[in-house]
Parts: structure tokens; C-alpha cells; sequence
């Protein structure tokens, strides 16, 4: 296996992606009047937000016009200005910046010198060049190139890039500017950024730098970037949790459940650019490398990527399915069928106690070939005592028939495979087993989300339960589909348009990009629906085009069911680590409950 450092506009698309996803461009109280901006700009320097915006506020409240502030003596500004500090300097530079703005407007006869006679303005920066607008207002009083810049994206629409203290910071730790880069010289950081981008980017990076990659003790157990950033995966080693490896790692499905069970994922390894990236804007602090699992591969590969991992509690794995499902091609000469060998290699070179791998039930047989005894001999040469369990995803929680194989291997000559994980769920409508909870319908977890109809757009959309919602974009269909749509039973259809039923789903497939037909309204299911039906939170968000999500929520482990199979994993390993020991574990119980139960071991 061979990781390309993602460089340039590769790694810029992905942070500008995860950047928005977490901030989402949220307001920094810019203004769109060029003037106004660039009197925001002068008292945001070495001050706090709510600051400097109080003063500003403060400020045009008590001067209708810029005029009057022109007028004002430099004492009485400063007085205004002193819980921002510096404010006497502030207060000259004001004066001084508005003098030659008025300078200006009498130069060019706009302002207080047009007909009729106006405010101050800079709004004739509105028809200059972007050159020529930069050199203007860098020759302002207290005016810099990072403050020329704002004035310039944010009031002027010219695609600028300003450089402040947490742009230069996000940056130089994440290798984008080189060493000797410095805040005074923008042109290298605006180059590299696409011009569409600059804007948004530099407003999340503010966001970042503030909320997370501080400059004295970063926050990077709980940076969605730390894939990409060196200091930040040498900053999260200090971390107690049992550390599992995710490969095949798909948008964190079988991972997620394992960080809720107590784990923490030291790696996770994908191949799909977009489930990469739903993997590393919902799981913070974990490292996701972009590269191809084959042949080549080796623990040397990984390890890297994993500094001060002395021991690897869990090798985690999901190798595709295509080869073996029955939604797939189901061809026994398919490349991917074998790569559960890959997964044994590294489970060996990496001294994983454990092993987990999930696949689908067509691993028995494939047109006359099995591949269930191969997957086992082949965890069992590489040391693992290993057994194949078939559980469904309805028997823990999650209202779906997904039946699916979880290979369970323990590391060590004369160890016993690990069992099965016990059921937490009878399935909807069953007496039995009468002690554990019925699971819960699909009527049950999609009530609090938004019923929206076919070719909804925009989001976030508030649900019932007053949460926010993303993902609940639905299908555009003609009135035609919609007219065959009505007319189909729950429970029937075509494979690409069968209606779920409202009590249990069966499992989903994204055939053709489309997912299943709503129990009862008249249109496919939005990702959002089929992620909350594989029981994924209702903050887990899935990144790239609409069309590459249903995918990746489709060939997803139910994060329930991972949970469960986590939690049993662990009390495995702390057997071995402690023999004797009374443990007790918490098992997901699907409903949002937590139940403990005592160790069967």
C-alpha cells in the first residue's frame, strides 16, 4: 500500500469541506458597507469578538453618520473605545483613516462632496480593480493587507484571502505554507486556495483556530483535520482508551459503534474520498488515510499513521461485498473476494488481541464457491482462534432484517474463539424471548423526523422533536413515479422501489443511487431516513454529492449492533488481560437506553 500525502487543492477541497460542515460559515459580524467594514477590521485587531463588536456597535449608535466621527475629538472616541484597548491609538488612527476617505470623496465628488451631499463612503471601491481597490485601502490609516483583504471579501465580493493569526496557525500546521511563510506576505495563502473558496474558508478557519487548534494547547482529540495534520496525531497519543484499527473503514459505521462502546480508533483506513470524509467530520480526533488495501499492504504501512500505539486492542475490518451479496454481481473471481487475507496479514503484523470482520451471508457460497471456511482457515493461520457468527441487526435494536456474518478471532496459541454476542431485542410482533424489549418500529424512529415531500431541498430541517436534520434532501420524482409509487404495497416492488413496511425494514440497498420507498409517503427515503432506520445518531452527517450518500449509509454496520459487538469484544479482552476478574458490561439496548449486565464469562 502506498499513501500519497494528499497535497494543494486536494487536501484544500477536503479541509474547506469539513470545515463548512462543522461551522458552517457562521456569522463573524462582518458588514457588507465597505467603509463600515473597515472600520470593524480596525477594532477587531488583538481584540475579542464580543468586544470589539459591542464597541462598534456602541460606536454607529452614537454617531448617526461617519461625519459626526470626524468631527468628534480624538478624547471622546477613545473613551468609547477603551474596553477594546489600545483605544487612544484607535482612536487616532479613526480619525486619521476617515480624514483621508474624505480627502478621497472630495477628489472623486462623491460623499460628502457629491449632490446631494452624502456620508463618508468607500463605495467607489465598488468600481476599481482588485489591485487597485488592495492598494487603496492598504495605504489607510491602521489598514494592513489582512485587513484590505476582509474589507475586500467580505464588503467589495473580490476573492481575497485574508491571513490572521488563526489562518496562519491552521495552516502552518497542517504543512500548507512552508516554513518562512509570514502573515505580512498573503499572496502564497491565497494562491493555493481555489478562488470560489476563499471567502467561506478563511470564516471557518477563524471559527477553527478559535474553537479548536488553538495556539498553546490545541484541542486535537476533537479536530475533524487530524487526519492531515502531523502535530495533531502526536498530540492524541496520551489516550487510555483500548485502540482499535478500522480498515475497509467505509463512513465509520462499525467504528463509531466501537468509539461508543468505549474504544477509541487509532486509524481508520478508506478508500472512497467522500466516505473518508463522513468518517472524519463525524469522528474528531481520529486519523483517516485515503488508500487502496491490497496485496502490497503491511502493518509498516499503518503504523506510522498511529504514533505511541504500543498495542492494537482491535483490527477492525469491512472488505466489499460485492463479490459475495446477493444486491451485487456475485462473481467467485471477483478482485475483492479474497481480501480477507489482507485483513488476516495485518491483524498478524499489527499483534491485534482481537479481530473483527463483518461481511454479508453470501460468504457461504458463491455459484458453487465458499468462501466461510477460507476466511476462517486463513484468521486462523494468521493466530487467531476464530469463529463466524450470523446475527441480525433486529435482534439488537435496529429495525431492519440485516442479517451479517462477524468473524470474531482471538490472538493466541490455545485461546477459545470468542462467542457470539446474546440478542438485546426480540423482533417486532414476537412473544419471545418475552424478557428482552420488542424492537422498535420504523413508524417509532423516523416520527421525529421531517416529513418532507419528493424534491425537497435546503437544509438543516427542524424534525417534531425540534432537532435539526441534515442529510433530508428527497429525490425529485415526475408526477409519473410518483403515480406508480402511490400504488405500491408495503412490502412490494421492484428491488429499486420496494416499499418498506412500517414495522421492520429489511435491508437496504442504494440500487441505481436510490434507496427504498417510504412506508408512507409517496417517495424514495431521504439518506437521513435510511441512516436513522441503520441507527445512526441524528448529528452523523455523510459528505459528498447527494448521489454517493445512500451508498455509504447502505454498506454501513448499524452503529447499534457494532456497539454491542464492541462491548462484547471488550469484556474478551479484559478477560485475558485480567483472568478471574468479575467485569460487568453496558449493552445497547437499541432504544436509547443503557443496561448493564454482568459478565458471562
Amino acid at each position: 500500500m502506498q499513501v500519497r500525502p494528499l497535497v494543494g487543492v486536494s487536501l484544500i477541497s477536503r479541509i474547506d469541506e469539513l470545515l463548512e460542515a462543522r461551522y458552517r460559515s457562521a456569522d463573524l459580524g462582518n458588514v457588507d458597507d465597505p467603509l463600515d467594514e473597515t472600520v470593524y477590521i480596525l477594532l477587531s485587531r488583538q481584540t475579542q469578538e464580543p468586544v470589539y463588536r459591542r464597541v462598534f456597535q456602541e460606536l454607529r449608535c452614537r454617531y448617526p453618520s461617519w461625519s459626526d466621527v470626524l468631527r468628534t475629538p480624538v478624547e471622546d472616541l477613545a473613551a468609547l473605545m477603551q474596553p477594546a484597548g489600545l483605544h487612544e491609538q484607535r482612536a487616532r488612527q479613526l480619525k486619521a483613516l476617515l480624514g483621508v476617505v474624505q480627502e478621497e470623496n472630495r477628489r472623486r465628488g462623491v460623499g460628502m462632496a457629491g449632490t446631494p451631499p452624502a456620508d463618508l463612503t468607500l463605495d467607489f471601491l465598488r468600481t476599481l480593480s482588485y489591485q487597485e481597490a488592495e492598494r487603496f485601502l492598504i495605504q489607510l490609516p491602521g489598514i494592513g493587507p489582512k485587513s484590505a483583504r476582509c474589507v475586500m471579501a467580505y464588503s467589495l465580493d473580490h476573492p481575497a484571502f485574508a491571513v490572521d493569526t488563526h489562518v496562519h496557525r491552521v495552516f502552518s500546521r497542517l504543512g500548507l505554507v512552508t516554513p518562512a511563510g509570514r502573515k505580512k506576505d498573503h499572496d502564497p495563502f491565497q494562491e493555493a486556495v481555489p478562488k470560489n473558496a476563499r471567502k467561506r474558508l478563511h470564516i471557518n478557519l477563524v471559527h477553527h483556530g478559535r474553537a479548536t487548534c488553538h495556539a498553546r494547547k490545541p484541542k486535537c482529540g476533537d479536530c475533524v483535520l487530524v487526519s492531515f495534520c502531523p502535530k495533531g496525531r502526536e498530540e492524541i497519543v496520551n489516550d487510555e482508551r483500548l485502540a482499535v484499527v478500522d480498515v475497509f473503514a467505509g463512513a465509520g459505521g462499525l467504528g463509531y459503534g466501537f468509539m461508543q462502546a468505549g474504544f477509541r480508533v487509532a486509524l481508520a483506513v478508506e478508500s472512497d474520498r467522500n466516505a473518508a470524509q463522513t468518517y472524519r467530520l463525524n469522528n474528531p480526533g481520529v486519523p483517516v488515510i485515503e488508500a487502496v488495501i491490497d496485496a502490497s499492504t503491511s502493518g509498516r504501512d499503518l503504523t506510522p499513521f498511529m504514533p505511541g500505539v504500543e498495542q492494537v486492542a482491535a483490527l477492525l475490518a469491512g472488505p466489499p461485498c460485492q463479490g459475495y451479496s446477493a444486491a451485487g454481481a456475485r462473481d467467485p473471481d471477483a478482485e475483492g473476494n479474497l481480501l480477507y487475507r489482507q485483513v488476516a496479514k495485518l491483524a498478524a503484523e499489527l499483534q491485534a488481541e482481537t479481530v473483527c470482520l463483518e461481511n454479508v451471508p453470501g460468504v457461504r457460497r458463491v455459484r458453487g464457491h465458499g468462501f466461510l471456511d477460507a476466511i476462517l482457515q486463513s484468521l486462523r493461520e494468521a493466530g487467531y482462534a476464530t469463529d463466524p457468527h450470523l446475527v441480525n441487526a433486529c435482534d439488537f435494536g435496529v429495525p431492519q432484517h440485516r442479517a451479517r456474518y462477524f468473524f470474531l478471532g482471538l490472538r493466541g496459541e490455545g485461546e477459545s474463539p470468542p462467542p457470539g454476542p446474546e440478542a438485546t431485542h426480540r423482533s417486532h410482533g414476537k412473544d419471545s424471548p418475552s424478557h428482552l424489549p420488542e424492537v422498535p418500529t420504523l413508524r417509532d424512529v423516523l416520527a421525529p423526523l421531517p416529513e418532507l415531500p419528493s424534491g425537497a431541498r435546503g437544509e438543516p430541517a427542524k424534525g417534531s422533536d425540534g432537532k435539526d436534520y441534515f442529510n433530508v434532501e428527497t429525490m425529485a420524482h415526475s408526477e409519473s413515479v410518483v403515480a406508480k409509487i402511490r400504488e405500491i404495497k408495503p412490502g412490494e416492488g421492484p428491488i429499486s422501489y420496494r416499499r418498506l413496511k412500517d414495522d421492520e425494514a429489511r435491508t437496504l440497498i442504494a440500487g441505481h443511487r436510490a434507496l427504498p420507498v417510504h412506508p408512507w409517503l409517496d417517495r424514495t427515503i431521504s439518506v437521513r431516513e435510511a441512516a436513522t432506520i441503520q441507527g445512526f445518531p441524528h448529528h452523523y452527517r455523510f459528505c459528498g454529492p447527494r448521489s454517493t450518500q445512500p451508498l455509504q449509509v447502505a454498506n454501513a454496520v448499524p452503529p447499534p449492533l457494532a456497539e454491542v459487538i464492541a462491548l462484547h469484544l471488550m469484556l474478551v479482552i479484559r478477560e485475558v488481560r485480567t483472568p478471574g476478574d468479575v467485569l460487568e458490561v453496558a449493552s445497547l439496548c437499541g432504544n436509547g437506553t443503557i443496561q448493564s449486565q454482568p459478565s458471562a464469562l
